[in-house]
């Protein structure tokens, strides 16, 4: 008999009363850190999850900031900045203007409205790539329909609009594609130019498009950068350039300067330089140094004068123009057995001129003249690649050094520096800062800086200075620089013809020629400090860069706005009779040099004479009178000055253009602005350009 089975009885477990503690305490902790989570996240970085949440339906787009304006001294607009756009494409988004159909010609034809090559199309509509980016920018008007595709972004940008000269431009600088400033005014001025930026919010769509704008309060707008007004003169900036660029085709030379200065205030109205044809790489005349000869002649006069330690009618001997001063042998073109020191100035006497200052100045005192001068150091004038130019310490000095520095040899100087030395000659001896900022005004109007006359120190007294303007005035009227005289108006300066140079020796082919003058010369108005490198039609300062002086002013007191005060020149107007005229002194070659128009040789250490053109002499030719050629042309066309129409309404302007003997064409540009620029001479009978705006 089986006996029953019996099923055990559970033992009844009792938790541990540790484990329960325990336990608890876990969930209360983990209570407590859910809570201080929360509380972490709604209150103390409450603002920075609702930014992140903000951004996953916002986006925040950066406003670009004009840079300034660069106005001449007129207001004329130089440089301009306006907000443009560049477009990228991402072509395996592309599905045409609207949502329900997949149309790429919707892209390709809004592509060729704005002009993109071909090439770029093809990469725009191939749907394997993500990114291309669309050539050039391009103004929301004109990339409205492109930006209705789906798949195309646009992002804002500046663009830097240059409407001034070439050699102004130089002046001014550029911007590169990202904003930055790469020299020149642009660069110098980047902190007053820069604008301060904005920021633009949309809402994002489902498709992360950025359909519309944020609540107001949401944008910010940009702030543009200062308005910088130059003291330069856009005409006569244009009229400037042109005369270099001509006198350099008439005479052969290599390269050449122009600057023009203001004596009374120091400002600089115009500038420019050329090279091998061409504009310059760089502000020329701010940025290279040369020898500039005879020029500075007169300002050891004036200091001469000043100290009692010469008269303007003394007679210096000067040995028939040959002198021997140690291992130097100094000669003149113009020979004389004595001249007076006005006429020493007025032929541009080498002998003269290092008797003067080697027998009554030190080295000292020489050095300090030139140094007051502003010779061997900057003018202050914000550019950055400005050269200081060379002037040697006495203690440098050689045997040489006293005479050669006497007539503009063994030093460098910029013809910045020769224009603002001449100020001095020109308003009564007073050194003035040179200065290219006439004015800036902050985005909202106010000015914060405008060019005031800073006199720097002085240099000589006014009736030494007035002694210098007398033979200055010689100089032009019957002296070596009668190619920069005018007929109605006095003109003074004086010329200067120095060797280059070369290879380490100063050649004796190639020379630098120079004429600073100033005009009117009872009141003046503009330095002129020209300059022509290699002449070959000839080689004399006041032959070769006299006539560019002289029509400089011809232009500027044709044009209206070239930065003449016409009230001073009727004032000083002399009377003349038509017939006096003289003959166009551009015509001038080496074949019609005479002795006294051509006295300004700075020839030094046994320099032979300077190189002429030979001309052989005709075979005998006998005509019977009245002479008519076969073939004989009517005679050439006269030059003409283009008028200003600046201000005229378009039937005036050209009907004033007509009244001058011209033709016109319009195009599109600048209100009032002409192509030549007025001032400058051009044939009779030729066309033209007045532009409008558009």
């Amino acid at each position: 008999m089986r006996e029953p089975t019996t099923t055990p009885v559970e033992e009844t477990v009792r938790p541990s009363r540790p484990r329960a503690i325990l336990l608890h305490l876990s969930l209360v902790v983990f209570a407590v850190a859910l809570l201080g989570q929360a509380v972490r996240v709604q209150l103390l970085d409450g603002a920075t999850y609702a930014a992140e949440a903000d951004k996953q339906h916002m986006v925040v787009a950066q406003l670009p900031a004009p840079r300034g304006t660069i106005v001449d001294d007129r207001g004329t607009t130089v440089a301009i900045s306006r907000e443009v756009l560049k477009l990228v494409i991402a072509p395996n988004q592309v599905r045409g203007a609207t949502a329900r159909r997949n149309d790429r010609d919707s892209l390709s034809r809004a592509l060729r409205a704005l002009g993109v090559s071909r090439t770029v199309i093809a990469k725009a509509l191939d749907s394997t790539r993500t990114y291309v980016e669309v050539p050039g920018v391009y103004t929301p008007t004109d990339a409205k329909a492109l930006m209705a595709i789906r798949g195309v972004r646009a992002e804002w940008t500046m663009q830097r609009i240059n409407s001034g000269t070439p050699g102004l431009m130089q002046l001014v600088g550029s911007i590169d594609r990202d904003g930055n400033a790469q020299g020149g005014l642009e660069r110098a001025l980047d902190s007053l130019l820069t604008g301060t930026r904005g920021e633009r919010r949309a809402l994002r769509d489902r498709g992360g498009r950025t359909p519309v704008d944020a609540p107001s309060g949401s944008r910010v707008e940009s702030r543009p950068g200062h308005e910088v007004r130059l003291t330069v003169n856009l005409q006569l900036q244009e009229i400037i350039e042109h005369e270099l660029k001509e006198a350099m085709e008439r005479t052969g030379a290599s390269g050449g300067d122009i600057v023009v200065l203001d004596p009374n205030d120091g400002a600089i109205l115009a500038l420019a330089g050329m090279r091998d044809g061409r504009e310059a790489g760089s502000v020329t005349p701010l940025t290279q140094t040369y020898q500039p000869g005879s020029v500075l002649k007169p300002m050891f006069v004036a200091w001469l004068l000043e100290r009692g330690k010469a008269r303007a009618g003394e007679m210096i001997d000067t040995e028939n123009g040959i002198m021997r001063l140690g291992r130097q042998r100094i000669t003149d073109e113009h020979k004389e057995a004595e001249m007076s020191v006005f006429d020493i100035v007025r032929w541009s006497s080498n002998v003269g001129t290092v008797k003067l200052v080697t027998t009554r100045m030190t080295p000292d005192e020489e050095y300090e003249l030139l140094r007051d001068y502003g010779f061997g150091v900057g003018t202050g004038l914000p550019y950055t690649a400005e050269a200081t130019g060379t002037l040697r310490v006495p203690s440098r000095w050689s045997a040489s050094t006293a005479a050669s520095l006497s007539i503009g040899y063994e030093l460098a100087v910029t013809p910045v520096q020769l224009a603002a030395a001449y100020a001095a000659l020109a308003n009564g001896g007073e050194m003035i800062e040179p200065a290219l900022v006439r004015e800036v005004r902050d985005p909202d109007g106010r000015v914060v800086f405008r060019h005031q006359r800073r006199v720097l120190r002085r240099v000589a007294s006014e009736d030494a200075t007035a002694q210098v303007r007398a033979m200055l005035k010689a100089v032009v009227d019957s002296g070596t620089g009668k190619a920069a005289g005018l007929t109605a108006f006095e003109v003074g300066g004086k010329s200067g013809t120095a060797r280059r140079v070369v290879n380490g020796r100063y050649s004796q082919e190639d020379y630098d020629a120079t004429f600073a003058g100033m005009f009117p010369m009872s009141d003046p108005q503009v330095v002129i400090v020209a300059r022509l490198i290699d002449p070959r039609s000839a080689i004399f300062g006041g032959l070769v860069a006299g006539p560019m002086v002289r029509a400089v002013l011809q232009g500027a007191m044709a044009a209206r706005d070239a930065a003449l005060d016409r009230r001073v020149l009727m004032r000083v107007a002399r009377a003349v009779s038509l017939e006096a005229e003289p003959a166009d002194t551009r015509a001038v070659s080496s074949r019609s040099i005479t002795v006294a128009a051509a006295a300004d040789d700075d020839a030094l250490l046994d320099a032979v004479p300077p190189p002429r053109e030979s001309v052989a002499a005709p075979a005998r030719v006998v005509v019977s009178l009245p002479y008519a050629p076969e073939g004989a042309t009517a005679a050439p066309r006269a030059m003409r000055m283009v008028p200003s129409v600046r201000g005229l309404t378009v039937r005036e302007a050209v009907r004033t253009l007509h009244a001058a003997g011209f033709r016109v064409r319009m195009a599109r540009g600048v209100d009032g602005r002409t192509r030549p620029a007025a001032g400058v001479s051009s044939r009779e009978g030729s066309v033209v350009v007045l532009e409008q705006g558009s």
